[in-house]
């Protein structure tokens, strides 16, 4: 069920559906942010900030898009201040680099070519395994993505680990990895 479906459960429901829709959230949110943080502990924290977060908000709010892209959002920004902080101490994160006439964090500008390059030249030769990336990268989990492809699990696990050896692959010829 989609994040929306059960927010609108929880907006007309009782408990039960916002227990539903906040262990449904966690969970994906748990799986956005361990992508893009590799600490388990760390991205356990970030997700419980952005789920207080929005335990307190999400019922005044007026969303103009969804309730979906309104969490991810204030999970985005919980995400953008971990690695700020991590940057203060001197910790930087590969993908991202410090703009120092602005002091601001932004996506190092050359990993996003080559890793846009590298989705294009899998998409040009596999659109499934391009689309199956994008999904898993959003978060969605392997039943979903299994519902919105028409594959079994084992399929899906057997192409997300060729689509990402294919990045991997092309990454290293593009020479960011080593």
């Amino acid at each position: 069920m989609s994040i929306n479906t059960l927010y609108e459960n929880a907006q007309n429901g009782g408990k039960a559906a916002e227990e539903i829709l906040f262990k449904d959230i966690s969970e994906r949110f748990l799986r956005f942010a361990h992508q893009r943080i590799w600490d388990e502990q760390d991205a356990l924290e970030i997700v419980q900030e952005a789920l207080a977060t929005i335990a307190r908000e999400y019922k005044e709010i007026e969303f103009k898009t969804s309730f979906s892209a309104w969490a991810y959002k204030v999970l985005d920004y919980r995400i953008l201040s971990y690695i700020k902080k991590k940057q203060r101490l001197g910790k930087s994160e590969q993908l991202f680099e410090n703009s120092p006439e602005t002091g601001t964090i932004r996506p190092n500008h050359d990993l996003k070519i080559k890793l846009l390059f590298c989705l294009g030249k899998i998409n040009s030769i596999n659109r499934r395994h391009a689309r199956i990336l994008n999904l898993s990268y959003q978060g969605y989990i392997a039943d979903e993505i299994c519902e919105r492809m028409a594959l079994t699990k084992n399929n899906l696990y057997i192409v997300l680990h060729r689509a990402r050896k294919a990045l991997e692959e092309c990454l290293k010829k593009e020479g960011q990895l080593k």
